[in-house]
């Protein structure tokens, strides 16, 4: 084969990598999806099937991962309330619940301050809350508040330090990033050995 063909042909190999290292730089991995619900259930029947129901304030707000450069709309963020009142599932002034980071991901935006009724459900041990759910402003949610009755004041006084319930946490996002560092390594390897290859053949 022609040497000018071989140059020509290990330099595509060579930009080729570059690209794919350069489009994984830009285009992190992020496993998110498209979130889609069906119409909630009512006020009472989505009470029996939440694994707590209450109303208050949120009065801190958590994302452990938003420093970091890669990110997942997946993500948890952990919302700390204050609770007013309850209809299931806790008894405590104040919780930790979990949503994800984006609607993308079935994520509820909560805003520091604004008080909402809650409709959360457990998954490996923590309360989670998604889209899907009643969860509501409490200001718009008349028809749950006349559905479920005048619910209950919690009977345990507890203060949370929500930073190091968290820090206690693994985010699964951290796995995932994990894997694209090593990805990214691998990559770079590859091009490293690349580049050496192409330099020894070139002192033949």
């Amino acid at each position: 084969m022609d040497k000018a063909i071989v140059k020509r042909n290990e330099k595509r190999i060579v930009i080729l990598i570059v690209m794919l290292f350069i489009s994984v730089l830009i285009y992190p991995i992020d496993k998110g999806y498209a979130c889609s619900c069906s119409q909630p259930d009512p006020p009472k029947e989505a009470l029996e099937g939440s694994s707590a129901v209450f109303s208050g304030k949120v009065i801190d707000i958590v994302d452990r991962n938003k420093n970091n450069e890669i990110q997942s709309s997946a993500d948890p963020i952990a919302i700390l309330f204050d609770i007013d009142k309850f209809w299931k599932g806790v008894d405590q002034t104040q919780i930790t619940v979990y949503t994800e980071r984006s609607s993308a991901s079935c994520g509820y935006g909560f805003s520091l301050n604004e008080k909402y009724l809650v409709y959360a459900y457990k998954d490996d041990g923590e309360l989670r809350v998604n889209a899907c759910s009643r969860t509501a402003p409490l200001s718009g949610a008349k028809e749950d508040i006349q559905a479920l009755g005048k619910g209950e004041t919690p009977a345990e006084q507890v203060t949370l330090d929500i930073e190091s319930i968290v820090g206690q946490e693994k985010s699964p996002s951290e796995s995932a990033q994990n894997n694209t560092q090593i990805y990214i390594a691998f990559i770079m390897l590859v091009l490293l050995l690349t580049v050496t290859i192409i330099r020894s053949r070139r002192k033949k």
